[in-house]
Protein backbone atom coordinates (compact mmCIF):
# COMPACT_ATOMS: atom_id res chain seq x y z
CA UNK A 1 0.00 0.00 0.00
CA UNK A 2 1.36 3.44 -0.91
CA UNK A 3 2.17 5.98 1.73
CA UNK A 4 2.83 9.68 1.40
CA UNK A 5 5.11 9.82 -1.64
CA UNK A 6 7.73 12.21 -0.28
CA UNK A 7 8.07 10.27 2.99
CA UNK A 8 9.44 6.74 3.11
CA UNK A 9 7.35 4.08 4.91
CA UNK A 10 9.85 3.84 7.77
CA UNK A 11 9.92 7.61 8.12
CA UNK A 12 6.10 7.78 8.06
CA UNK A 13 5.84 5.23 10.87
CA UNK A 14 8.50 7.00 12.88
CA UNK A 15 6.38 10.14 12.89
CA UNK A 16 3.46 8.52 14.65
CA UNK A 17 4.95 8.23 18.16
CA UNK A 18 5.84 11.91 18.03
CA UNK A 19 2.19 12.85 18.38
CA UNK A 20 2.58 14.05 21.95
CA UNK A 21 2.17 17.74 21.33
CA UNK A 22 -1.56 17.92 22.02
CA UNK A 23 -2.53 21.53 22.54
CA UNK A 24 -5.70 23.52 23.07
CA UNK A 25 -5.75 23.82 19.29
CA UNK A 26 -6.27 20.02 19.09
CA UNK A 27 -3.42 19.44 16.64
CA UNK A 28 -1.97 15.95 17.12
CA UNK A 29 0.68 15.75 14.45
CA UNK A 30 1.50 17.04 11.02
CA UNK A 31 3.69 15.98 8.15
CA UNK A 32 5.15 18.86 6.20
CA UNK A 33 6.11 17.60 2.75
CA UNK A 34 9.19 18.53 0.83
CA UNK A 35 9.16 21.91 -0.98
CA UNK A 36 8.27 20.12 -4.22
CA UNK A 37 5.04 18.86 -2.63
CA UNK A 38 3.21 21.81 -1.11
CA UNK A 39 0.11 19.90 0.02
CA UNK A 40 0.29 19.38 3.78
CA UNK A 41 -1.15 16.43 5.70
CA UNK A 42 -2.30 16.94 9.28
CA UNK A 43 -4.16 15.02 11.94
CA UNK A 44 -6.39 16.52 14.63
CA UNK A 45 -8.55 15.27 17.45
CA UNK A 46 -11.91 16.76 18.38
CA UNK A 47 -12.86 15.04 21.61
CA UNK A 48 -12.99 11.32 20.61
CA UNK A 49 -12.96 12.02 16.87
CA UNK A 50 -9.78 11.82 14.78
CA UNK A 51 -9.85 14.12 11.77
CA UNK A 52 -7.30 13.93 8.94
CA UNK A 53 -6.77 16.79 6.52
CA UNK A 54 -4.84 17.65 3.40
CA UNK A 55 -4.33 21.37 2.81
CA UNK A 56 -3.75 22.42 -0.79
CA UNK A 57 -2.38 25.58 -2.35
CA UNK A 58 -3.66 25.85 -5.91
CA UNK A 59 -0.75 28.10 -6.84
CA UNK A 60 1.63 25.22 -6.08
CA UNK A 61 -0.41 22.02 -6.26
CA UNK A 62 -2.28 20.22 -9.03
CA UNK A 63 -5.78 19.41 -7.81
CA UNK A 64 -8.28 17.63 -10.06
CA UNK A 65 -11.02 15.02 -10.19
CA UNK A 66 -10.90 11.47 -11.56
CA UNK A 67 -13.74 9.10 -12.36
CA UNK A 68 -12.91 6.73 -15.25
CA UNK A 69 -9.78 5.59 -17.05
CA UNK A 70 -9.12 5.82 -20.80
CA UNK A 71 -11.23 2.70 -21.43
CA UNK A 72 -14.19 4.06 -19.50
CA UNK A 73 -13.66 1.89 -16.40
CA UNK A 74 -14.44 3.54 -13.07
CA UNK A 75 -11.33 3.75 -10.89
CA UNK A 76 -13.41 3.08 -7.78
CA UNK A 77 -10.42 2.73 -5.44
CA UNK A 78 -7.23 4.65 -4.80
CA UNK A 79 -5.09 1.65 -5.75
CA UNK A 80 -6.53 1.65 -9.28
CA UNK A 81 -5.82 5.36 -9.66
CA UNK A 82 -2.32 4.88 -8.20
CA UNK A 83 -1.55 2.27 -10.86
CA UNK A 84 -2.99 4.34 -13.71
CA UNK A 85 -1.04 7.42 -12.67
CA UNK A 86 2.20 5.48 -12.17
CA UNK A 87 2.09 4.42 -15.80
CA UNK A 88 2.05 8.14 -16.63
CA UNK A 89 4.93 9.03 -14.29
CA UNK A 90 2.61 10.67 -11.78
CA UNK A 91 1.52 9.86 -8.26
CA UNK A 92 -1.09 10.84 -5.67
CA UNK A 93 -0.02 13.23 -2.94
CA UNK A 94 -3.41 13.03 -1.23
CA UNK A 95 -6.93 12.10 -2.29
CA UNK A 96 -10.47 11.43 -1.10
CA UNK A 97 -13.75 10.28 -2.60
CA UNK A 98 -15.43 13.16 -4.43
CA UNK A 99 -19.10 13.02 -3.54
CA UNK A 100 -22.27 10.97 -3.52
CA UNK A 101 -22.92 8.52 -6.39
CA UNK A 102 -25.55 6.06 -7.59
CA UNK A 103 -25.50 2.25 -7.79
CA UNK A 104 -23.58 2.38 -11.09
CA UNK A 105 -20.84 4.48 -9.41
CA UNK A 106 -21.97 7.53 -11.38
CA UNK A 107 -21.79 10.96 -9.69
CA UNK A 108 -25.30 11.83 -8.55
CA UNK A 109 -25.00 15.39 -9.83
CA UNK A 110 -22.87 17.71 -11.92
CA UNK A 111 -19.42 16.36 -12.72
CA UNK A 112 -16.72 17.99 -14.87
CA UNK A 113 -13.28 16.74 -15.91
CA UNK A 114 -10.80 18.74 -17.97
CA UNK A 115 -13.52 21.20 -18.92
CA UNK A 116 -15.90 18.45 -20.15
CA UNK A 117 -19.23 18.11 -18.37
CA UNK A 118 -19.81 14.37 -17.92
CA UNK A 119 -22.85 14.60 -15.61
CA UNK A 120 -25.49 17.31 -15.54
CA UNK A 121 -26.43 19.58 -12.65
CA UNK A 122 -28.97 17.84 -10.40
CA UNK A 123 -31.58 20.42 -9.35
CA UNK A 124 -33.95 18.02 -7.61
CA UNK A 125 -34.75 19.03 -4.04
CA UNK A 126 -37.54 16.99 -2.49
CA UNK A 127 -35.85 13.61 -2.30
CA UNK A 128 -34.38 11.33 0.34
CA UNK A 129 -30.70 11.36 1.29
CA UNK A 130 -27.92 13.69 2.31
CA UNK A 131 -27.29 14.80 -1.28
CA UNK A 132 -30.71 16.47 -1.35
CA UNK A 133 -30.46 18.23 2.00
CA UNK A 134 -30.66 21.91 1.12
CA UNK A 135 -28.74 23.80 0.15
CA UNK A 136 -26.51 21.42 -1.76
CA UNK A 137 -23.84 22.62 -4.14
CA UNK A 138 -20.83 22.14 -6.38
CA UNK A 139 -17.12 22.24 -5.64
CA UNK A 140 -15.47 23.79 -8.69
CA UNK A 141 -11.88 24.29 -9.81
CA UNK A 142 -11.58 27.16 -12.24
CA UNK A 143 -8.30 28.49 -13.67
CA UNK A 144 -6.19 28.41 -10.51
CA UNK A 145 -9.14 29.07 -8.22
CA UNK A 146 -11.59 27.00 -6.20
CA UNK A 147 -15.18 27.79 -5.32
CA UNK A 148 -18.11 26.13 -3.59
CA UNK A 149 -21.33 27.35 -5.20
CA UNK A 150 -24.83 26.41 -4.07
CA UNK A 151 -26.94 24.69 -6.70
CA UNK A 152 -29.56 27.44 -6.93
CA UNK A 153 -26.93 30.14 -7.59
CA UNK A 154 -25.17 27.97 -10.13
CA UNK A 155 -28.40 27.08 -11.95
CA UNK A 156 -29.28 30.76 -12.31
CA UNK A 157 -26.18 31.34 -14.48
CA UNK A 158 -25.37 27.80 -15.57
CA UNK A 159 -23.82 28.52 -19.01
CA UNK A 160 -21.21 30.83 -17.45
CA UNK A 161 -20.24 28.35 -14.74
CA UNK A 162 -20.11 25.50 -17.24
CA UNK A 163 -17.77 27.49 -19.42
CA UNK A 164 -15.44 28.36 -16.54
CA UNK A 165 -15.30 25.03 -14.73
CA UNK A 166 -12.22 22.90 -15.35
CA UNK A 167 -13.19 20.32 -12.71
CA UNK A 168 -16.37 20.08 -10.64
CA UNK A 169 -18.30 17.69 -8.44
CA UNK A 170 -21.78 18.20 -6.99
CA UNK A 171 -22.70 16.90 -3.57
CA UNK A 172 -24.63 17.92 -0.50
CA UNK A 173 -25.39 19.34 1.83
CA UNK A 174 -23.33 22.53 1.92
CA UNK A 175 -21.94 22.66 5.45
CA UNK A 176 -20.69 26.25 5.53
CA UNK A 177 -21.57 29.31 3.48
CA UNK A 178 -19.46 32.34 4.25
CA UNK A 179 -18.66 30.75 7.64
CA UNK A 180 -22.36 30.26 8.49
CA UNK A 181 -23.31 26.70 9.49
CA UNK A 182 -26.18 25.11 7.55
CA UNK A 183 -29.32 25.97 9.52
CA UNK A 184 -30.64 22.42 9.04
CA UNK A 185 -27.84 20.99 11.19
CA UNK A 186 -29.02 20.18 14.73
CA UNK A 187 -26.47 20.80 17.52
CA UNK A 188 -28.21 18.08 19.55
CA UNK A 189 -28.42 15.51 16.76
CA UNK A 190 -27.55 11.89 17.51
CA UNK A 191 -27.03 11.12 13.80
CA UNK A 192 -23.33 10.32 13.67
CA UNK A 193 -21.25 8.85 10.84
CA UNK A 194 -17.80 8.87 9.34
CA UNK A 195 -17.86 11.90 7.04
CA UNK A 196 -15.62 13.73 4.59
CA UNK A 197 -15.77 17.21 3.14
CA UNK A 198 -13.99 19.73 0.98
CA UNK A 199 -13.66 23.32 2.14
CA UNK A 200 -12.13 26.57 0.93
CA UNK A 201 -10.21 29.11 2.98
CA UNK A 202 -9.96 31.49 0.04
CA UNK A 203 -9.75 31.21 -3.75
CA UNK A 204 -6.38 29.46 -3.63
CA UNK A 205 -6.48 27.39 -0.42
CA UNK A 206 -8.47 24.15 -0.28
CA UNK A 207 -8.71 21.52 2.45
CA UNK A 208 -9.83 17.91 2.08
CA UNK A 209 -10.98 16.61 5.49
CA UNK A 210 -12.22 13.29 6.81
CA UNK A 211 -13.58 12.48 10.27
CA UNK A 212 -12.40 8.92 10.76
CA UNK A 213 -14.76 8.36 13.70
CA UNK A 214 -18.51 9.03 13.75
CA UNK A 215 -19.42 12.71 14.06
CA UNK A 216 -22.55 14.82 13.55
CA UNK A 217 -22.95 17.26 10.69
CA UNK A 218 -23.03 20.14 13.16
CA UNK A 219 -19.87 19.20 15.05
CA UNK A 220 -17.98 18.58 11.81
CA UNK A 221 -19.06 21.99 10.50
CA UNK A 222 -17.94 23.66 13.75
CA UNK A 223 -14.55 21.98 13.44
CA UNK A 224 -14.12 23.05 9.81
CA UNK A 225 -15.03 26.64 10.64
CA UNK A 226 -13.41 27.18 14.02
CA UNK A 227 -10.32 24.98 13.84
CA UNK A 228 -9.48 24.97 10.13
CA UNK A 229 -10.81 28.49 9.39
CA UNK A 230 -12.89 27.30 6.45
CA UNK A 231 -15.18 29.86 4.83
CA UNK A 232 -17.24 27.53 2.62
CA UNK A 233 -17.53 23.75 2.98
CA UNK A 234 -19.30 20.97 1.07
CA UNK A 235 -20.13 17.54 2.46
CA UNK A 236 -18.85 14.74 0.23
CA UNK A 237 -20.06 11.44 1.71
CA UNK A 238 -20.47 9.31 4.80
CA UNK A 239 -19.55 5.85 6.02
CA UNK A 240 -17.81 4.76 2.80
CA UNK A 241 -15.46 7.75 2.93
CA UNK A 242 -11.70 7.26 2.91
CA UNK A 243 -8.57 9.31 2.36
CA UNK A 244 -5.20 8.51 0.82
CA UNK A 245 -2.59 8.13 2.17
CA UNK A 246 -3.73 5.89 5.02
CA UNK A 247 -3.20 2.28 6.03
CA UNK A 248 -6.84 1.40 5.29
CA UNK A 249 -7.35 3.49 2.16
CA UNK A 250 -8.52 0.61 -0.03
CA UNK A 251 -10.75 -1.16 2.49
CA UNK A 252 -14.47 -1.08 1.87
CA UNK A 253 -16.59 -0.79 -1.27
CA UNK A 254 -15.67 0.98 -4.47
CA UNK A 255 -16.89 4.56 -4.80
CA UNK A 256 -17.50 7.00 -7.64
CA UNK A 257 -15.23 9.93 -8.43
CA UNK A 258 -12.04 10.95 -6.63
CA UNK A 259 -10.56 14.35 -5.78
CA UNK A 260 -6.76 14.11 -5.84
CA UNK A 261 -3.63 16.18 -5.60
CA UNK A 262 -1.16 14.74 -8.08
CA UNK A 263 2.50 15.25 -8.83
Amino acid sequence: MRLFPSVSPSRWLSLLPQAGAISAGLLLWSVTPSPADAAELRQYRMREVQINTCQIDLQKDTLRTYWKDDQGKVFGKFSQLHTWLRDRNQHIVCATNAGIYDKQLQPLGMYVEQGRQLRRLNQRQNAYGNFYMQPNGVFMILDGQAKIVDTETLAADLPRWQQQARYATQSGPIMLQNRVINMRFDPDSINVATRNAVCTLNENQVILAIARNPITFYDFAVFLRDRLDCVDALYLDGNISRMSPSFDEDLGPAFGAIIAVIK
